[in-house]
């Protein structure tokens, strides 16, 4: 007989058991919210399933009244203690139906980073809208330290995740760059530490865009996801590059057809451009974030900026 048709744990050696898997992701180095979500994903199945029985698992996962993206990380989180107590699953399938990516404008972004009373989040969300980078690597253990930022140049590097390929250093503004280097100041971190580290990134988001909405009276800015900013990003960047596959090596997609996925939103250009110059640092740093490009400085002190009609 095998061991599913043998053993029936009550539920208390699950609850032991969640304990020790909990144990072992803090060893591994797994996150805090992970070990969290972890228990709680786990102790929600143990009340419906013997966690040794994959069969009432699954079931138990299937019943679940949440979208099939919650589902399949109940699968993960189950996946781990399966390894860890050597229980062979083949783990379900779930399919997501692809969300359609529609970036917010401009305007909408700068009412975010402008709206906010806290310093961090204003930053974070700033710095994720000015180069695309993902939440993870912005903020928290594996997010930006002050050695990724370079004063003399306005870029930041970020450090590689997901298995991405180096990145190359991304512009960010003087006003950015000015502001980051405060908060480094004020907050006396060391250069190898996480510069945003505390409250978590995107739970903060969604619970400040959601009171903005409702402050403002307008339901728009409570739809904006994180990931959105990125999103606007890599359009503007196709727009500005008019090429897939440098954009591709700026965002760091794994493949190219991740980053031909936004090639629906950009607008046909027709060649024309509204071109701009200024001697004005300020008024540059205002150019770039409504989108214009950096052409060239003349050889009597004008910068040139120019962007699609």
């Amino acid at each position: 007989m095998t061991k599913q048709e043998t053993i029936q744990y009550p539920i208390n050696n699950n609850i032991a058991n969640i304990q020790t898997l909990l144990l072992h992701l803090k060893r591994k180095g797994k996150s805090k919210s992970y070990q969290k979500i972890s228990r709680l994903y786990l102790t929600k199945l143990a009340k419906k399933a013997n966690l040794d029985l994959t069969e009432q698992v699954e079931d138990a996962i299937s019943d679940l009244q949440v979208s099939n993206t919650t589902k399949r990380f109940y699968c993960t989180v189950y996946t781990n203690y399966c390894k860890l107590f050597k229980i062979i699953w083949e783990k379900p399938t779930y399919t997501i139906e692809p969300k359609g990516i529609q970036p917010p404008t401009n305007e909408k972004i700068q009412i975010l980073i402008a709206s906010t009373r806290s310093i961090k989040l204003q930053l974070e969300i700033d710095t994720m809208a000015q180069t695309g980078l993902r939440p993870i690597e912005i903020a928290g253990q594996k997010g930006l330290t002050p050695n990724c930022i370079h004063p003399d140049q306005n870029t930041i590097t970020a450090t590689s995740t997901k298995g991405c390929n180096p990145r190359p250093p991304m512009k960010i503004t003087n006003q950015l760059m000015t502001k980051i280097q405060t908060y480094i100041t004020i907050n006396k971190i060391n250069p190898n530490t996480p510069i945003f580290t505390g409250a978590n990134f995107s739970q903060q988001f969604i619970k400040y865009k959601k009171r903005l909405a409702k402050r403002l009276n307008d339901p728009s800015i409570a739809t904006i996801r994180l990931y959105d900013l990125r999103h606007a990003y890599i359009t503007k960047q196709l727009i500005k590059i008019q090429n897939t596959e440098i954009v591709r090596q700026i965002v760091g997609h794994k493949q190219l057809n991740t980053t031909q996925k936004y090639l629906h939103l950009l607008t046909t250009n027709t060649g024309e451009w509204i071109v701009e110059s200024t001697t004005d640092q300020k008024r540059a740093d205002e150019l770039l974030l409504q989108d214009f490009t950096y052409i060239l400085t003349t050889p009597d002190g004008y910068m040139k900026f120019r962007k699609p009609k």
